[in-house]
């Protein structure tokens, strides 16, 4: 069997690590596989493409700059195909594996994707569509996340915000949702299966496109991290001021990072310490350390290592790795009230808060938040964590889906 993983990016953002860690995952266990990628920084190469093996960087840079500056005009990438990769698959004499993931994003055209497909399985009788939807882009005219909006449930007819990612300087999302539906059900009509990580998104898919068209693996952490975490140490028990944190891309985003909840714990001033981690924090006070945004994934797990608590409040995501990331090493998460944070925490016996509750919670020390929120010790919670989100667990229920195709 040979798998092609796709994604835009090859290692930034939690879709790309799940497919990266599928990838990885395959490699090692002597299985054939490539990871296609659309562009990294800049249009360029990934900074981290001679990291991996059997990766490669499938979009030219003025391709996917020409898609960055015209996606907000037009709502849609205009450029971006896979004909290039054709003749290779069709080749292929094992079966092919062509497992997508986000699309999306400034790379590829819909229509020509669908096109590709179609013309794949024309003319290869034993090759395998699989989609894992890391988001709701499936569902809208344009936006990757819903961010409490129900507007797709009725066609996108006016978008409350054009801010929503991606962002765009014009509203033509009621125009392309008919165009995208049609792509979604030829793509179901050529036998892709659909999977998500979560099930809120595969609740809303199989609303539009029918009932089990989209079955649930949840993502876990990857081999990298797997490997970080077996190496940290367990922290000492800690006496004094709790240490909190807070962890996104860009921290000035609302949907992320919840401003006035964050400001809020800013104002407890001596009572905790705040770590904030990721791009253009706002947030500054004698409580406050910002580590900025920590690309090195051993530094950032061994900082976390050190936290009582994160705080979670993002109303955009869709199953946050971060989450399973902190939960593994043993950190509790004071999350907010959304399907997502609620979807990773049940795994391992927690329950979100509302907003008026965080300020309280983040008083205490790491056990007692432990037990506040997961109903038991540190060790036990931990452990049960460690399990819950494992990586190697999501593998084998992708290679045993594969096969069973």
């Amino acid at each position: 069997m040979n798998i092609l993983q796709f994604n835009v990016r090859l290692a930034e953002g939690g879709a790309a690590g799940v497919a990266l860690d599928l990838h990885q995952r395959a490699l090692n266990q002597g299985m054939h596989s490539r990871f296609i990628y659309g562009y990294g920084k800049g249009g360029k190469k990934s900074v981290s493409h001679d990291q991996f093996r059997q990766v490669e960087k499938h979009t030219p840079r003025l391709v996917s700059m020409a898609n960055i500056a015209l996606f907000r005009f037009f709502n849609r990438d205009l450029f971006g195909n896979l004909n290039g990769l054709y003749r290779q698959i069709v080749a292929t004499r094992e079966p092919v594996v062509l497992h997508f993931h986000v699309l999306h994003s400034y790379w590829l055209n819909l229509d020509e994707v669908v096109a590709f497909c179609r013309k794949v399985r024309a003319n290869k009788a034993d090759v395998t569509f699989v989609w894992t939807l890391h988001d709701h882009w499936s569902v809208t005219g344009r936006c990757a996340f819903l961010d409490g909006c129900d507007g797709w449930k009725s066609g996108c007819v006016k978008c409350p915000t054009l801010d929503n990612y991606p962002p765009v300087k014009v509203d033509r999302a009621r125009h392309l949702v008919a165009d995208k539906r049609r792509c979604f059900n030829e793509m179901l009509a050529l036998g892709c299966t659909f999977i998500s990580p979560s099930q809120h998104v595969a609740d809303a898919f199989n609303s539009l496109y029918g009932a089990g068209q989209c079955r649930i693996i949840n993502n876990g952490i990857d081999v990298a991290t797997e490997a970080i975490l077996a190496q940290l140490p367990e922290p000492p028990a800690r006496v004094g001021t709790p240490k909190i944190a807070v962890v996104a891309h860009d921290l000035r985003y609302d949907g992320k990072t919840n401003q006035k909840l964050v400001s809020q714990m800013v104002a407890l001033g001596d009572k905790i310490e705040l770590h904030t981690f990721g791009k253009f924090s706002p947030f500054n006070g004698p409580n406050v350390t910002n580590h900025g945004f920590v690309t090195d994934k051993k530094k950032l797990m061994s900082e976390l290592n050190q936290m009582d608590a994160l705080v979670f409040s993002s109303r955009v995501d869709n199953y946050p790795l971060i989450l399973c990331e902190a939960l593994s090493i043993g950190v509790p998460v004071i999350a907010t009230h959304s399907e997502a944070a609620e979807e990773v925490l049940r795994k391992s016996g927690g329950v979100t808060v509302d907003a008026s509750q965080v300020l309280e919670l983040v008083q205490l020390n790491k056990a007692a938040i432990a037990q506040r929120l997961f109903g038991t010790d540190l060790a036990a919670f931990r452990a049960r964590s460690r399990e819950a989100y494992s990586g190697k667990q999501m593998l084998e229920e992708y290679v045993s889906f594969y096969q069973s195709l």
